[in-house]
């Protein structure tokens, strides 16, 4: 059986990735060249993330948990409706953009070089730790999803998915 890795871990994680871009952004003085260009594709990056972010934790709150009581990070069910029709991991696909939208807001060349391969990073963890958590959760369910949706998909229509409406929210019995 595979060891569930912490939400407190994972966030231990998330903040090294952007302490390690943010390291950069300070300490050096490089600059990209069209400062007011990095910073709006950084914001604009920033904005995908999060919408993403919201979007896809929204579908995992209401159709990965079998009840409402259920704490963050409970999933009971496999989703596989909205975004997570189209890809595996698209909360993982997203967010592994963050550390760059915050070196393209610092506007650093040193940064954007640490945060790059951090995106590549947390995809391969993506793959490499949630696949064997969600095989020990779901089993054949989850095998059997793996062989029809790609783990990461940037398709047009998949990356609309991912930006759409959230799901509504359960509404709580009692």
């Amino acid at each position: 059986m595979t060891a569930k890795i912490s939400n407190t871990v994972r966030a231990l994680v998330w903040a090294s990735l952007i302490a390690a871009v943010a390291a950069p952004a300070a300490y050096t003085h490089g600059e990209c060249p069209h400062t007011l260009a990095c910073r709006l594709l950084g914001a604009t990056l920033l904005a995908l993330v999060l919408r993403a972010s919201a979007v896809t934790g929204r579908y995992l709150a209401v159709y990965g948990k079998s009840s409402p009581d259920k704490g963050f990070g409970d999933i009971d069910r496999l989703v596989e409706a909205g975004p997570y029709s189209c890809m595996r991991h698209p909360m993982h696909f997203f967010q592994a953009w963050l550390p760059l939208s915050v070196a393209l807001l610092a506007a650093s060349p040193e940064a954007v070089m640490v945060a790059l391969p951090e995106a590549i990073l947390v995809m391969v963890l993506a793959v490499t730790v949630d696949e064997k958590e969600s095989i020990a959760r779901f089993g054949e369910a989850y095998i059997e999803y793996r062989r029809r949706v790609p783990a990461f998909n940037p398709s047009p229509r998949c990356i609309a998915k991912a930006l759409g409406p959230r799901p509504p929210r359960r509404i709580r019995k009692g």
